[in-house]
């Protein structure tokens, strides 16, 4: 009897131990997995993918519900996505867990200044100005106020602090080298793309970015040197062929920029952009009647580009048709007093930037010139700055357009 229970114990023993050994090396595995969820997740976030960032959290977040790390990294992306109600339940989770308390309330304060209330600014610029370990991240966050309330030379002042910190950092370059270019200050804003692309040489963003403005502040050779690169990668990507034409045509290539352009409106015969500048290229073949085709099609697809104007004017005198390049003459003169004037009230507000009025004229201009986003974006600001502003609430109530405005980026229309 006794060795036959000894029989029975020792499959059942080698039963136990390879289960245990089973579960063991289970465990271990998904604890990887896990933690391979949170190193992706912070990583994400570190390259400003908030949306990959939140996923990674949100998954690794239903294994470890009460790792409090990996909850306030989640609040930051959620923040970052203007997602406040996501952010602050991970707040209020992170502060019954235990939570940091300093960068629970750093989070707090960022996500106040982004819904508005600046109070408190002072305290989150004093964080940044010492040797914070947040000062990185609350420096982010106030370079963010500075360009939503237009605040450029203080937005010039933080990203300065932020490259003296962190040098290489990607998308500080790229933030100041654009504000650089709406003081149109562009050889600054070319050295801080030329520091992106050397910094991240494999950044198509930087290198697309630094061949739009050597066309406007450098060479074309040079230029042509970055939009082939880009055309290795991107070949079928309509801002880069139409930058490859741009650069043919200021080299005097007029046939190559022809053929060039040809291709893309045969793709996209609607780019606006690629038709103005097909149109310009047949003026300087001299064949305005082909131009025009060209040129009214661009005023079609682009109806507040004064540039487009100014082209079709010329083209119509080319053609003997001086009451038509009148009125030409006169869209073009209302849309750069429109341009002029909204230069003006810019300016202004980073002097004044509480009054709710120049917020208010600016936000109309905007719509008036087709800018719907960024008028909304101003004249909520208004309203926030003062609730009675009525121009402000009728423009809004009459609005029905497009809701809401890419954040991150200076408040302003594009280069023309």
């Amino acid at each position: 009897m006794r060795w036959f229970r000894s029989v029975l114990r020792k499959p059942l023993t080698i039963v136990l131990l390879a289960t245990a050994g089973l579960a063991a090396g289970g465990v271990g595995y998904w604890r990887h997995q896990s933690d391979q969820l949170l190193v992706e997740g912070q990583h994400a976030l570190e390259a400003r993918e908030y949306a990959a960032a939140r996923e990674h959290l949100e998954r690794y977040l239903k294994i470890r519900p009460g790792a409090v790390a990996a909850r306030l990294l989640a609040a930051r992306a959620a923040r970052c996505q203007r997602d406040f109600d996501g952010a602050l339940d991970h707040l209020r989770r992170c502060r019954d867990d235990g939570g940091d308390a300093e960068a629970i309330d750093a989070e707090y304060a960022l996500i106040n200044i982004k819904r508005g209330d600046d109070k408190s600014v002072p305290w989150l610029r004093e964080r940044a100005r010492n040797d914070d370990p947040l000062a990185l991240l609350i420096l982010e966050g106030l370079i963010q106020h500075d360009l939503d309330t237009y605040q450029l030379w203080q937005a010039l002042e933080d990203l300065n602090e932020h490259l003296r910190r962190r040098p290489t950092d990607l998308q500080a370059l790229l933030a100041r080298a654009d504000v650089w270019e709406r003081f149109l200050s562009f050889a600054d804003a070319l050295n801080d793309y030329r520091r992106a692309v050397e910094a991240h040489p494999t950044s198509a963003r930087a290198r697309l970015r630094l061949a739009d403005t050597l066309l406007i502040a450098g060479t074309p050779d040079e230029a042509l040197e970055h939009y082939a690169w880009l055309a290795e990668r991107w070949p079928q990507r309509p801002e880069v062929r139409l930058g490859l034409a741009r650069c043919r045509h200021r080299q005097g290539q007029l046939t190559e920029a022809q053929e060039l352009l040809d291709a893309l409106l045969a793709a996209a015969p609607q780019h606006g952009e690629a038709n103005w500048e097909r149109g310009q290229v047949a003026l300087d073949q001299d064949k305005p009647a082909d131009a025009e085709s060209w040129l009214q099609r661009a005023a079609r697809a682009l109806p507040f580009d004064r540039r487009i104007q100014y082209s079709l004017e010329r083209c119509l005198l080319a053609l003997g048709r001086g009451a038509e390049a009148e009125q030409c003459r006169a869209r073009a003169g209302q849309l750069e007093a429109d341009v002029r004037r909204l230069d003006q009230v810019r300016h202004e507000v980073m002097k004044r930037p509480s009054d709710a009025a120049l917020w208010c004229e600016a936000g109309l201009l905007f719509l008036r010139n087709g800018e719907p986003r960024e008028g909304r974006r101003w004249l909520q600001t208004a309203l926030r700055l003062d609730p009675s502003c009525e121009p402000a609430r009728k423009a809004l109530a009459e609005y029905s357009g497009p809701k809401g405005g890419q954040l991150g980026q200076v408040a302003g229309p594009p280069r023309k």
